[in-house]
């Protein structure tokens, strides 16, 4: 019972700080919209990808092997020599990776933005990476060694500074998209003294090459995954850049603002899922559990998915300027995406559970290939909302591929029919949403409200939600409000 309560208060503490972040990323929107054009809203986008994509590759899987190398050997001084390792790997491959593209910054700038006068920004933009790297890595050191207040206190701190002070660099001195980036390098490079200073007793002056090719022996494999997940997510904006401009990638990274709420939902949902699922295996019951756990998400997210596509015009025209309006064309498709991304994890139990885990490695990867497919099909016709769409469909392909592996080892009766009805309405409800934003305000919310009563009404004239649904609908939220009160 003592160690439940430890994974109790664990968990909501590292679930404050993925709050916090989620939420830190809501409040520059309106700043930074009142502040950047969408062309310049689109540059800070981009570079933020570009960032991801060296971090990602400088790591070379090594987060995953230290994290599990971390309690796998016997002596203090041992694990010390692996940390130091794992981070010097890391930062020293940033750090060239940033040099490397330093120098090439003025052609960078005119391959992506057709303007010289970014490779400025691009500059501080990939410095972030390095600093990141080890700021980022000693943060979670504090979370591998069971010490949770002080990660979170670093980790909010970090992110709280980054954000004040892009706002003083942005607003305050008018350093435009260069300020965007250098308040997080800057924040990153004060929390550094912290961070050393919190993890002194678990790092020691030692590097080691034995440890250096155990942690690649463990991360390397990882990568075409890890890669392809990335690629999945990102790659359109490069699409985008090339078959259209840099204010489309702007209006397209506004627009999945808008599916924010739900990210916090289906991140809640994937947090919880996992431990459920494995705490079923055993019963009887335990295979119709996991096909109503599928259906009953897809229920909330798809509602989540309707509101989002009906009303992002109106979320954007709150938070911010008139020229991102357009935005809200894509979020629906952003927001199904995130949906397809968590079903992705939700299907693919069946792989974990009968070990057969070396099957996932297939399905990103080509996911990945086709998502490259449908950027060169969509973008190039319908601009940012065809580079929207290719990303949604190529989640939707990493998530049909994993049901379909996992149903040959590990078979499990979905309620396909409900889902794949879901999905219409969900589609529709977008579709819709395209037809009324092109009218008046009022008319165009009213519109938009009938719709959603439609939605709910058809949940239940299709068979979706029956009895049963609403009495543990019901049930639950009676629950909540008994241990709130």
């Amino acid at each position: 019972m003592i160690r439940l309560r430890h994974l109790v208060k664990d968990t909501s503490v590292y679930g404050l700080v993925s709050a916090t972040r989620s939420l830190v990323g809501l409040l520059l929107v309106p700043v930074y919209t009142r502040v950047f054009l969408p062309g310049e809203y689109g540059q800070i986008d981009t570079l933020t990808t570009l960032v991801a994509f060296l971090t990602l590759a400088a790591t070379l899987g090594m987060d995953t092997a230290a994290a599990l190398y971390f309690y796998d050997n016997a002596g203090a001084e041992d694990r010390g020599a692996m940390i130091t390792t794992a981070v010097a790997t890391r930062v020293g491959l940033s750090m060239l990776m940033a040099a490397a593209i330093n120098l090439a910054a003025p052609a960078i700038a005119v391959l992506l933005f057709r303007d010289a006068l970014a490779a400025n920004t691009i500059r501080i933009a990939v410095w972030t990476a390095p600093a990141n790297a080890m700021a980022g890595f000693l943060i979670e050191l504090l979370r591998l060694s069971r010490r949770p207040w002080v990660y979170a206190g670093l980790a909010i701190g970090n992110l709280l500074l980054g954000v004040g002070l892009s706002i003083l660099f942005v607003v305050g001195l008018g350093w435009g998209v260069s300020g965007a980036f250098a308040g997080p390098l800057l924040a990153a490079v004060l929390i550094l003294p912290m961070g050393f200073w919190a993890t002194r007793r678990l790092l020691v002056p030692h590097f080691s090459r034995q440890w250096l090719a155990k942690l690649l022996h463990v991360g390397l494999p990882l990568i075409p995954t890890a890669l392809g997940g990335w690629l999945i997510a990102y790659s359109n904006r490069y699409f985008l850049l090339h078959y259209g401009s840099v204010a489309d990638v702007g209006l397209l990274a506004v627009g999945n603002k808008a599916s924010a709420p739900l990210v916090l939902f289906t991140s809640a949902f994937l947090t919880a899922w996992g431990p459920f699922a494995f705490s079923l295996q055993k019963q009887e019951n335990a295979l119709q559990v996991y096909a109503k756990a599928l259906t009953y998400f897809w229920i909330v997210a798809g509602a989540g998915v309707v509101v989002v596509a009906l009303f992002a015009k109106e979320m954007l025209l709150i938070f911010t300027t008139a020229s991102y309006l357009d935005g809200a064309a894509v979020s629906g498709l952003m927001a199904l995406q995130v949906v397809a991304d968590c079903s992705y994890y939700i299907v693919n139990i069946g792989l974990i559970l009968a070990k057969r885990t070396r099957l996932l490695a297939y399905s990103v990867p080509a996911a990945a290939a086709a998502c490259v497919i449908f950027n060169l099909l969509l973008t190039p016709r319908l601009g940012y909302i065809g580079a929207a769409l290719a990303a949604m469909l190529a989640y939707g392909v990493a998530a049909g591929l994993a049901y379909v592996l996992a149903q040959r080892v590990y078979p499990i009766p979905y309620e396909g029919r409900k889902v794949l009805m879901l999905i219409v309405l969900c589609v529709l409800a977008w579709l819709i949403a395209l037809a009324a934003n092109q009218l008046s305000f009022w008319p165009g919310v009213g519109l938009k409200l009938v719709v959603c009563a439609a939605f709910g009404a058809a949940l239940f004239l299709l068979g979706i939600i029956g009895l049963e649904e609403v009495r543990l609908g019901l049930g639950w939220v009676r629950g909540r409000l008994r241990a709130w009160l």
